[in-house]
């Protein structure tokens, strides 16, 4: 029921403002969300029928990649299977695949693995996985007292001890797979923090922080679009995805809400030069990002409909319908208006 209201949420918040992408990142999902995600009501797309639906959009910022990132293809409109468009492999970028292949890999841009030299890790107990997905989240860590009262709220001095024994079993498990020494310390202790040492990780979402940060701070189109192909090729699913803790649903949120604006804003920027382009980016976007985002179908059937293209643009329109009958919703009026506009 929890997951269903947030994605309620979400469906209609498709046309929130990317001025967010040049906001301010605090490198913690958890502490942005709040500005990262708008009310529903404040953020259906507003369009008229003359107006292109990225012209109400201000994008102004976003960030540049890290060079080392795996990219996935992007799907390309054409015919539905399933309900769904059928992919076709079209690289988004080429970027080479690993920053330190001696690090061990960690995603948690869907669901949770880590692979120290190509083999998954298992962690002993439940205390070990728990506070490793809540240190994935930031590079930075978290303050030791807010681990406890995340994970073991209301445990007292049975949280704390609960704490150590997950830290004792990250670091076992973490050397029994790297096969370094006792004494190395995975998870270390920074004033009254701790964190997953990044000496030794490769996290996903650390990179799409990252790539955030540089899209968000640069001037330059060709640095800003390398960054946003990089989050939206590191966007593998929702952020933990099978993981239902109530403490994932704001990270999870703000990550979506990032790579939907990201996406958006690609595909403004390479619809400049190369309309097709824009169209694989959002018709990857709506596979693999949100399948539920009015701002990403807008965008879509805009296109598509500048393009001549009008069956496939009444086969977008028919899918979102579906999509959001799914979460007990209905497409807005500016997804209508953009409809009618080409095709009455």
């Amino acid at each position: 029921m929890l997951m269903l209201r947030q994605r309620r949420l979400h469906a209609n918040k498709g046309g929130a403002s990317l001025g967010i992408l040049g906001a301010g990142f605090s490198g913690n999902a958890r502490t942005s969300v709040t500005s990262a995600v708008e009310p529903p009501h404040a953020s259906q797309p507003t369009i008229d029928s003359s107006a292109d639906v990225t012209t109400t959009l201000d994008p102004t910022n976003v960030q540049s990649p890290e060079p080392d990132a795996p990219l996935v293809p992007p799907m390309v409109d054409v015919p539905r299977k399933n309900g769904s468009l059928v992919a076709a492999p079209l690289a988004l970028a080429e970027v080479p695949v690993s920053a330190d292949s001696r690090k061990v890999k960690v995603d948690i841009l869907g669901p949770v693995r880590v692979l120290a030299s190509g083999r998954e890790v298992s962690f002993g107990r439940a205390e070990g996985r728990d506070m490793f997905a809540l240190l994935a989240t930031s590079n930075e860590g978290e303050l030791t007292q807010t681990i406890i009262d995340t994970l073991w709220p209301d445990e007292g001095e049975r949280g704390a001890r609960r704490l150590e024994s997950a830290i004792r079993d990250v670091n076992a498990a973490m050397r029994h797979a790297t096969g370094l020494a006792a004494e190395v310390r995975f998870v270390v202790k920074t004033g009254m923090r701790r964190r997953l040492s990044a000496a030794y990780f490769d996290v996903d979402w650390w990179r799409f922080e990252d790539a955030y940060r540089r899209a968000s701070s640069t001037a330059d189109d060709a640095t800003r679009m390398e960054a946003l192909r990089l989050m939206v090729g590191l966007y593998q699913g929702e952020l933990l995805d099978g993981r239902d803790d109530l403490w994932c649903v704001s990270p999870r949120q703000a990550a979506m809400t990032q790579a939907v604006n990201a996406a958006a804003r690609l595909a403004e920027l390479e619809r400049k030069t190369d309309p097709d382009r824009a169209l694989d980016v959002l018709t990857h976007a709506v596979e693999r990002v949100d399948r539920h985002s009015e701002l990403l179908w807008c965008q879509l059937m805009m296109i598509q409909g500048e393009l001549g293209r009008l069956p496939a643009l009444r086969r977008s329109f028919e899918l979102l319908t579906v999509r959001l009958s799914e979460i007990d919703a209905k497409p807005s009026a500016p997804a209508r208006q953009i409809f009618q506009k080409f095709l009455n």
